[in-house]
C-alpha cells in the first residue's frame, strides 16, 4: 500500500507542478509581448539590491506594517522546508538529514505560531479595520485561509505522530505537544486516520496554492524577486527619462497607445504589486480626489495584459507566418486611454492627474515604477493623437514662441537683474566658473524673482565667479517633457547645450529643482556633459562650510521646511536645506509629518502648475495645512514652483500674513546682511 500512496503523492504532485509552470510561461509569454528595454547592466548592484530589498526586506520594513510581512515571508520559507520532511517523513517513515532536529522542531513550530498570528492581524486588519489602502477581496480572504490551513492542519498531523510514539516534544514545540496530549486518550487506529487525513489534506491545499500563485495577486511573490533586481539603479537615476528617437522615420506612434508598447520590465510592475496601497495613500492626486491612483494604474495595465495576452500571442504567431494578423489584431485591442472613464483602461483625466511626484515609487517595496508609464501615456496623447488639456495647449504655445511657459516677452529675462550689477555671459572677459541658470520662474515671476536676487547677492558676497545668460537664456524644458511633449523637449534642450557649448560652461547652478534635474540626469542624452550642476541650496552649504558666508543675525521664525519632490525623491537632497536652517541664529527648525522622503507634493510638478485641479481638493492647500499644524510661524522652500504653490496656499487658508513663505536663500540673506524680515 505504501507504494500506491507514494504514486498518488507523486501524480498529485506532477500535475500541480504542469498546471504552475504552464501558467508561468504563459504570464513570460505575456511578458515578451512588450518592447525591449536593456536591464541587464549593474549586476553588482542588482545583486547587492537584491539581498537587501527581497532577503532583507528593506522597504518592505519601512513602516510598521510591513513587521508581518516579513514574518509570513520567512516564516513561509521555513514552513516551506518543513513541508519536504513532512511528505518525506509521511511517505517514507524517515526524517530529510537536519530537518529532523530539535533545533529545526523548534525553528518550524516558532515559524507556524509567528506566522498564525501575522496571518490573524493580517485579517483583522483588512477585513475589519479596512483601511483605505486595502481592497476586500475574496481571494486574499482565499490565500490567507490557505496558509493558516496548511500551519493548522501541520500542528495536528504532529500532534498526532507525537501520541502514537509517545514522544513528547516539550518546550520546542508547544502546540503539537499540547495536542499530543489531547490526543492520549484516542486509539491507534483513530490516530493513525487522523494522520492520513491531515497530510493529504495539507498535500492538496499546498498543491492547490502552487497553480492558484502564478493566477492570483500572490504572483508577486515570484514577480517581486525579479522587480527588485531589475529596478533602476545609481547608472539610470530615478529621475531620468527615455529619449525617443524622433528623427526615425519609421516610428508612426510616438508614446504608448497599446498593452504592447510598454517595455517587459514596464509589465513586469504588474506581476510584482503586492497590492498593498502604500502607493495610493501617498498619492496626492489621488488624495486629493482625482481620478488617478497609482496602485489601479498598475492593477488596470497587469488585468488588461492578462484579457488580451492569449489573442495577442496568437496573432504574433500567425503575424510571423505572413498572414497580417498580428496587425488586425492589434488594431482590435481596447483602447487604452479614452476620453472618459469607461472608454479605455484609462481615462485622459487620470493621466494628467499624475504630478510626477514620484511619493508612489518611494513608498513602493517593490520598486513599481509608476511615473514613466504616465509619461509615455502623456506622450502617445500629445504627438501621436495630438491631445492636451487647453492649460497645457497654451502652455506648449509660449514656450514654442517665447521659451516660457507664461509668454513672457523673453527679451526682459534677465531684467531681474538690473542694478545687481551681474554680468552676463555675453559681455565677461574670459572665463567665469559657474553659470548661473536663473529659470523661468525666477526671470519673470516677481517673487521668485526675489529668490533669483537674494541667491546672487550672497554669491557676489562670497567671491563666486558667475555669469547669467539674461535673453539668450531658454527654458530648461521639463515641464514640457513631463506633460508629454518630447519633441518640443528636444528642442529646448538642444538649443541650450547649443549655448552651453559656445560659451564653454562646465558648472551650472540653479535655485529651480527641475532644471537641476533635467540638467544632471537627462541633458547628457544631448551631448552636454558637466563637471558639475549643484542646488542653489548645496552651493550655500559649501559657502557656509568654508567660511565664505557668515550667517551672524538672527532671523526670529520657528520654520517648517516643505521639500521639493524634485530635489528630495528624485535626488537625494534633504540634508543641504536643513544644515543651512540650522546655521542661521534664531531660527527653529520643526518638521511636518510628511517630510524628506515621505514629503507631499505642492502640486506643482509634472506641468501641474499649468494645469487645472481636477481634484476635490486642491494639493497645495492640503500641504498647507499640513503645514500650519506644525504651529510653525514661517515654512521654507527651496523650489520657485513650491513658493508659487505653498504662497497660494497660505492666501487660500488666509494665512499669508501670519505664516509667510521663504526660500531658504532668503532666510540666509538676511542673517548674512542683517535685511528686514
Amino acid at each position: 500500500m505504501a507504494w500506491i500512496k507514494v504514486l498518488l503523492f507523486l501524480m498529485l504532485a506532477g500535475v500541480a507542478g504542469y498546471y504552475s509552470m504552464q501558467a508561468l510561461y504563459r504570464r513570460y509569454q505575456y511578458l515578451m509581448l512588450g518592447a525591449e528595454e536593456n536591464r541587464f547592466d549593474d549586476s553588482d548592484a542588482r545583486v547587492k539590491g537584491f539581498f537587501k530589498y527581497v532577503l532583507g526586506q528593506g522597504k518592505v520594513l519601512a513602516e510598521p506594517a510591513g513587521i508581518g510581512h516579513f514574518i509570513i515571508f520567512y516564516g513561509f520559507i521555513i514552513i516551506s522546508i518543513g513541508a519536504l520532511d513532512f511528505f518525506a517523513h509521511h511517505l517514507t517513515g524517515y526524517h530529510i538529514p537536519g530537518l529532523g532536529s530539535s533545533f529545526f522542531t523548534a525553528m518550524h513550530e516558532t515559524a507556524n505560531i509567528l506566522v498564525l498570528v501575522a496571518l490573524a492581524i493580517a485579517a483583522v486588519r483588512r477585513y475589519i479595520l479596512k483601511p483605505m489602502r486595502l481592497d476586500v477581496t475574496a481571494e486574499a480572504g482565499y490565500i490567507v485561509g490557505a496558509i493558516a490551513l496548511l500551519i493548522l492542519s501541520d500542528f495536528v498531523y504532529w500532534g498526532a505522530a507525537d501520541a502514537l510514539t509517545g514522544h513528547d516534544p516539550g518546550f520546542i514545540a508547544p502546540v503539537a505537544g499540547a495536542l499530543a496530549s489531547a490526543f492520549a486518550g484516542l486509539s491507534e487506529t483513530a490516530l493513525l486516520a487522523i494522520k492520513e487525513i491531515m497530510f493529504w489534506f495539507h498535500t492538496l491545499v499546498l498543491l492547490g496554492f502552487t497553480v492558484y500563485i502564478p493566477r492570483s495577486k500572490h504572483l508577486h511573490m515570484i514577480g517581486a524577486m525579479f522587480n527588485v533586481y531589475f529596478r533602476k539603479t545609481d547608472s539610470r537615476p530615478a529621475g531620468k527619462l527615455k529619449k525617443l528617437d524622433l528623427e526615425d522615420e519609421s516610428i508612426e506612434e510616438f508614446g504608448v497607445g497599446r498593452i504592447d508598447q510598454f517595455s517587459w520590465r514596464q509589465l513586469l510592475d504588474g506581476y510584482a504589486c503586492t497590492e498593498c496601497g502604500r502607493c495610493h495613500v501617498n498619492c496626492p492626486a489621488t488624495l486629493s480626489g482625482t481620478p488617478l491612483s497609482p496602485k489601479y494604474l498598475i492593477l488596470k495595465m497587469k488585468d488588461h495584459l492578462i484579457d488580451v495576452g492569449d489573442s495577442l500571442l496568437e496573432a504574433k504567431v500567425q503575424g510571423a507566418a505572413g498572414t497580417g494578423v498580428e496587425v488586425a489584431a492589434t488594431a482590435e485591442l481596447p483602447v487604452l486611454i479614452g476620453e472618459e472613464p469607461g472608454q479605455g483602461i484609462y481615462s485622459e483625466d487620470e493621466i494628467w492627474a499624475c504630478t510626477t511626484c514620484r511619493a508612489c515609487e518611494e513608498a513602493c517595496p517593490v520598486f513599481n515604477e509608476h511615473v514613466d508609464k504616465i509619461i509615455d501615456m502623456r506622450r502617445y496623447l500629445v504627438l501621436t493623437e495630438g491631445k492636451a488639456e487647453p492649460e497645457v495647449n497654451r502652455a506648449f504655445q509660449n514656450l514654442e514662441r517665447q521659451s516660457n511657459e507664461w509668454g513672457q516677452n523673453r527679451s526682459t529675462r534677465g531684467d531681474w537683474a538690473k542694478g545687481l550689477d551681474i554680468p552676463l555671459m555675453s559681455e565677461v572677459e574670459g572665463e567665469v566658473e559657474w553659470l548661473f541658470y536663473v529659470g523661468s520662474s525666477a526671470s519673470f515671476d516677481v517673487r521668485n524673482q526675489k529668490i533669483a536676487q537674494a541667491f546672487a547677492r550672497l554669491m557676489k558676497e562670497a567671491g563666486v565667479s558667475f555669469a547669467i545668460l539674461g535673453a539668450e537664456e531658454e527654458s530648461d524644458g521639463d515641464s514640457a517633457r513631463r506633460l508629454g511633449n518630447e519633441f518640443l523637449y528636444q528642442s529646448l534642450a538642444e538649443a541650450n547645450v547649443e549655448i552651453f557649448k559656445e560659451y564653454g560652461v562646465k558648472k551650472i547652478v540653479t535655485t529651480c529643482p527641475h532644471a537641476y534635474n533635467t540638467f544632471k540626469n537627462e541633458y547628457s542624452d544631448f551631448g552636454f556633459e558637466a563637471d558639475d550642476v549643484l542646488h542653489h541650496t548645496e552651493m550655500l552649504a559649501q559657502l557656509i562650510d568654508a567660511g565664505k558666508l557668515s550667517p551672524l543675525h538672527d532671523v526670529d521664525h520657528l520654520l517648517t521646511f516643505h521639500d521639493s519632490c524634485y530635489l528630495g525623491r528624485y535626488n537625494g537632497i534633504y540634508t543641504a536645506p536643513r544644515y543651512i536652517i540650522t546655521k542661521i541664529p534664531g531660527v527653529r527648525l520643526v518638521e511636518m509629518e510628511r517630510n524628506k522622503g515621505k514629503s507631499m507634493c505642492c502640486g506643482a510638478g509634472g506641468g501641474g502648475l499649468f494645469k487645472e485641479d481636477t481634484g476635490t481638493e486642491r494639493i497645495n492647500v492640503m500641504r498647507t495645512e499640513q503645514a500650519m499644524e506644525t504651529g510653525a510661524t514661517a515654512i521654507g522652500t527651496a523650489c520657485p514652483y513650491c513658493m508659487t504653490m505653498i504662497t497660494d496656499g497660505t492666501k487660500a487658508k488666509n494665512v499669508e500674513e501670519n505664516l509667510p513663505v521663504y526660500d531658504v536663500v532668503e532666510l540666509l540673506e538676511m542673517s548674512v546682511f542683517g535685511a528686514k524680515q
